[in-house]
């Protein structure tokens, strides 16, 4: 966690051990100061953008380490509503998991609509369990595309009544998975934790298990 200058407040076990250092050498630090210096001004244009409170944004950055060396890592960065705080939510390469690329999880996303999609078609609406599933895709895809989409607009896509998914898409912002878009009207988006949750589900996808590894 951070402040919207970028200012470390808190940090896991999970960043400390990305970075190499203590806890008491990260919190209180700017971002600046392990930070490649190539990567600052695309940093500081980021947190710019973060401060009308538009919702998630993304980043791929280089630490500095210690040792001399960096780290690369793929940043998510959300503000956290009623404060002047952000929240990031990290991925490296170097993690034991492998990690998919967002164009990899794009495509796993656009394998999970089509397969949605056919079910409804083949097996008809009244036999298909998993609409929160399919907004959430819906959802994930425009992120990933750069479109603005409305309740309509998935109601549409997924052959739902509207009053219906509008009731999916309020357990779903309760849940806080998603959230409204900065747009106005009925347009939703995902929020840091759905992002983080669909992006859990896509890189399972596009990671295959290796059932010779079970």
């Amino acid at each position: 966690m951070s402040t919207n200058s970028g200012i470390i407040k808190s940090v896991d076990a999970g960043f400390c051990a990305l970075l190499q250092r203590r806890e008491s050498d990260l919190v209180g630090v700017s971002y600046q100061s392990i930070t490649v210096a190539a990567d600052i001004p695309k940093s500081a244009e980021m947190l710019q953008s973060l401060s009308d409170r538009t919702g998630p944004r993304r980043l791929r950055k280089r630490y500095h380490r210690p040792d001399g060396t960096f780290i690369e890592a793929d940043l998510l960065v959300s503000p956290i509503e009623g404060t002047d705080d952000l929240v990031t939510t990290l991925a490296w390469e170097d993690q034991q998991t492998p990690v998919a690329t967002p164009l990899g999880m794009w495509k796993a996303a656009l394998r999970v609509r089509h397969l949605y999609l056919l079910r409804m078609q083949e097996l008809g609406t009244d036999l298909f369990c998993d609409f929160v599933g399919a907004i959430l895709i819906q959802a994930y895809l425009a992120e990933a595309e750069g479109r603005i989409v409305t309740v309509d607009d998935i109601a549409d896509s997924i052959g739902l009544k509207h009053d219906t998914t509008t009731r999916w898409v309020q357990a779903l912002r309760q849940r806080d998975l998603l959230q409204a878009a900065a747009s106005t009207g009925t347009a939703i988006q995902l929020s840091h934790l759905g992002i983080i949750k669909v992006e859990r589900l896509m890189s399972a996808i596009a990671n295959p298990i290796d059932h010779q590894a079970i």
